[in-house]
């Protein structure tokens, strides 16, 4: 299951099962009205925020302002990334 962690308008942020399990560093996704892994946007959380895919369901406005959304809330992103990524492993 991959759950959704934040909405911002039309903008959907969550966590991907497959990189809890898989991956040593935190990301999350980006989707516009839904979660879909093969068009959503993917973005690093860390060492420092950063587009790891920049997808085809969201504009380039759509993925500054997901970028912003994210710089805003980073803390609270990776503290629920690490509690997921515990529960997922």
């Amino acid at each position: 299951m991959s759950p959704k962690i934040l909405q911002e308008g039309s903008l959907i942020f969550w966590f991907h099962s497959y990189d809890a399990v898989h991956e040593n560093r935190a990301s999350i996704h980006v989707g516009k009205g839904s979660q879909d892994d093969y068009n959503d946007a993917k973005i690093w959380l860390e060492p420092e925020i950063d587009v790891a895919r920049e997808g085809r369901t969201l504009r380039k406005h759509e993925l500054n302002r997901a970028m912003k959304v994210i710089q805003q809330n980073h803390s609270y992103l990776k503290e629920q990334w690490y509690d997921y990524k515990g529960k997922a492993s």
